[in-house]
């Protein structure tokens, strides 16, 4: 089945950059689709770091209070 989708000139125009000679448009979409990564993989990942991560917290909060949100 057939669908007909709209884009935008930009994105047309950067679909058809990336597409080889031998591909459709549907062909690029599926390529760049299948290397995408779902990012609930990720879920839990960092759990037996929780010390680590507090005190990366603490120490970013810290830093943004000692340069008024700015860094230079």
């Amino acid at each position: 089945m057939v669908k007909m989708v709209s884009l935008s000139n930009k994105a047309y125009s950067e679909l058809k950059d990336i597409k080889n000679i031998d591909e459709s448009f549907s062909d690029v979409i599926l390529r760049l689709l299948k290397n995408t990564k779902d990012i609930k993989q990720f879920a839990g990942t960092l759990k037996d770091y929780k010390s680590e991560l507090d005190l990366m917290e603490e120490r970013i909060t810290e830093d943004r209070k000692n340069n008024n949100g700015r860094y230079q």
